[in-house]
């Protein structure tokens, strides 16, 4: 009796699911770095905020998140086939984005209630 093997996904398959889901977790992961470069001077020079009023886990989760996303859903599926590859990362994309707005809001938060000390001359 010979056993029937199915054949093996092929790389380039995956490789271009991989490269393009790649250019989409880019986007988020970019803007979160932005956010993180940028929005600590911005606080200073607007309202005077040191760096304790910063809001640094966010703002480091926010450029974590799309990487340990991607490289998780690429380690998950490399020894599947595209499709199943496809399936994951979109559904990685879709969480990456849902925190990537969370995030925001919360930053958007964050930063009214400093206008508002601002303002009031509250501390």
């Amino acid at each position: 009796m010979s056993t029937v093997q199915s054949p093996s996904p092929g790389i380039g398959g995956r490789l271009v699911v991989a490269v393009a889901a790649a250019a989409l977790y880019a986007y988020p992961f970019w803007t979160a770095l932005g956010n993180l470069i940028n929005l600590p001077g911005y606080f200073a020079d607007q309202f005077g905020v040191g760096p304790e009023g910063v809001p640094w886990a966010l703002l480091i989760i926010g450029v974590a998140v799309p990487v340990f996303v991607f490289v998780g859903g690429i380690l998950v599926t490399w020894r599947r086939g595209a499709g199943s590859m496809a399936l994951v990362l979109t559904a990685g994309f879709a969480v990456v984005n849902a925190v990537a707005l969370s995030i925001l809001a919360f930053e958007k938060e964050v930063e009214l209630r400093i206008v508002i000390d601002f303002l009031t001359g509250g501390g």
